[in-house]
């Protein structure tokens, strides 16, 4: 006898494999991905967990102290160039004010030196006039004048810092005096300066043309 397709007689084996209720094909899958008893997981590569922070790397603190000293020395050199500049350029101020003052001082001392030739030729004039009214004439005029030049121009003389060198009755000093006449006295008490035949000047202190004078010492 034929069965029927609409027919509710159906045994459980007869339902297709792939027919099976949702929870056995789910145990399927994990038993055919979970491996066996017994088996281990597969191992690093290397042998080491890859997230595991390597043994040498340095740590950032130390990075940061090595940073701040390289700072610090460089601050160091910078301040040391500094110093040595400043040094340089003071050093190097000073030096062209002294040059600078020493070239005005050898400028003036020049041109004061031409006017004691000028003040030399006024005194002899003066001299000359004296002489003349001495002897009877009239120039009194003419030698008032050269008088009153002179004491003019001797006074441009000591404001610029000139001044005469004292001769007569003093030691002999071969730094300040120049002898042109040397004389022996058996009362002389050593080389001294009994006459003065040109007037010698000082500059600041410093002798800028010595006196030419006449010098007593006693014999031997």
């Amino acid at each position: 006898m034929m069965k029927t397709r609409g027919s509710g007689n159906h045994s459980p084996n007869d339902r297709p494999p792939n027919d099976r209720p949702p929870d056995e094909a789910a145990v399927d899958r994990r038993e055919a991905t979970t491996p066996g008893d017994g088996l281990a997981a597969p191992a690093d590569a290397a042998g080491t967990d890859s997230t595991a922070p390597a043994q040498d790397a340095p740590a950032p603190g130390d990075d940061r102290s090595a940073q701040l000293a390289e700072a610090q020395a460089k601050i160091t050199e910078n301040w040391d160039l500094f110093l040595r500049a400043r040094a340089d350029l003071e050093n190097y101020r000073r030096r062209m004010e002294r040059d600078i003052g020493a070239t005005i001082r050898r400028g003036k001392r020049d041109l004061l030196t031409r006017l004691l030739d000028v003040l030399d030729a006024l005194d002899r004039a003066a001299a000359w006039e004296a002489g003349l009214g001495a002897s009877g004439a009239t120039d009194a005029a003419g030698t008032a004048g050269a008088v009153l030049i002179r004491r003019l121009l001797l006074k441009v003389l000591t404001d610029e810092g000139v001044a005469p060198i004292e001769c007569l009755g003093q030691p002999f000093d071969p730094a300040a005096h120049e002898a042109v006449d040397v004389r022996t006295d058996a009362a002389a008490q050593g080389p001294t300066i009994t006459g003065e035949l040109q007037k010698g000047y000082t500059y600041e202190d410093e002798v800028i043309r010595p006196a030419r004078v006449q010098v007593t010492q006693s014999p031997g």
